[in-house]
């Protein structure tokens, strides 16, 4: 398996072929927060580390609740 399968795997459901929209969600916001704080120091902007891990973790228990509410709906593996 290369890196691109693993990352697929991250962002698909059970089955590991069904695109799950609450996983995409979760990887853009991490991401988009990540990009962020390193869009602001690469401008010579200060990162509050605070502030970065707040939203960091906002972002993984809001998406955690939302991906185990919906646990029971994901398709079964084949």
């Amino acid at each position: 398996m290369n890196v691109f399968t693993k990352l697929y795997d991250l962002i698909t459901g059970k089955d590991n072929q069904t695109l799950d929209l609450g996983r995409v969600s979760w990887a853009i916001s991490i991401l988009t927060v990540i990009g962020h704080s390193c869009w602001s120091a690469y401008n010579k902007v200060a990162v509050d580390l605070f502030q970065l891990a707040s939203a960091l973790s906002a972002v993984a228990a809001a998406h955690g609740v939302a991906l185990g509410m919906k646990a029971n709906t994901e398709p079964d593996k084949k």
